[in-house]
């Protein structure tokens, strides 16, 4: 038997609005699939940036141990200045903001760090200060790998702080070995400590006379002196 007009009417509008919910759904889906696909970007430049950062600390790290230092302090903001396409910041109200963003958008980092549920407000202010401290884990984790006697975050600061063998203490510990491994970095710091030239000696003391010089010196001028009379 056929189904009476107003139940017929009822199921239509079920099934529109299942079919409507449906799409809905789906549409969902695919903007939280692009803006995660777009957060990814952030991702991939993060890891660069971060590359980048502990090549520079290696340096530095370097040029201290060829001034015989055995440790260094380093700002992790200061050497981001000195990566390519790295996020820049303007100053507003007393508050840092990014200003750019180098390789990808301000939604790339929102979405990466924040979450794809919610789509970015365009022009929404981020803080300088939290992009770095997103990064600064990643490259505290990097530098620890690097095999230096410690390592550690200065608190409240944007600084690490390393510190290393002088060359007699390597060459007692087995060279660049710490705790059983090798590391190529510590090795570096330790052979450029090793290469340094070492420091000039004290400039010595200006010759004193003997009493037998200032004597035969003495004699010389008063021989001169009557001789010219």
């Amino acid at each position: 038997s056929s189904l009476d007009p107003p139940v017929q009417f009822r199921l239509v509008v079920a099934m529109s609005f299942a079919q409507g919910l449906s799409q809905r759904v789906a549409a969902k889906r695919q903007e939280i699939s692009e803006r995660e696909r777009e957060g990814a970007k952030w991702l991939a430049v993060e890891e660069k940036h971060v590359e980048a950062a502990v090549d520079l600390f290696k340096q530095r790290c370097v040029r201290a141990a060829q001034n015989l230092q055995c440790q260094t302090s380093v700002s992790f903001e200061v050497l981001t200045r000195d990566i390519p396409n790295f996020p820049t910041y303007r100053v507003k109200n007393s508050t840092y903001l990014v200003d750019s963003w180098g390789e990808v958008e301000a939604a790339s980092w929102f979405y990466a760090k924040r979450g794809a549920a919610e789509p970015y407000s365009e022009g929404a202010p981020i803080q300088f200060a939290e992009v770095l401290e997103g990064l600064m884990p990643k490259f505290l984790e990097k530098v620890s790998a690097l095999g230096f006697l410690t390592c550690g975050r200065e608190p409240g600061t944007w600084k690490v702080k390393v510190s290393w063998r002088s060359p007699d203490e390597a060459q007692h510990n087995g060279g660049s070995k710490r705790n059983g491994s090798s590391s190529a970095a510590f090795a570096a710091v330790s052979a450029a400590a090793a290469a340094a030239p070492p420091p000039p000696p004290p400039p010595l003391p200006a010759a004193q006379p003997s009493v037998a010089a200032t004597a035969a010196a003495v004699a010389a001028a008063t021989a001169a002196a009557a001789a010219a009379a």
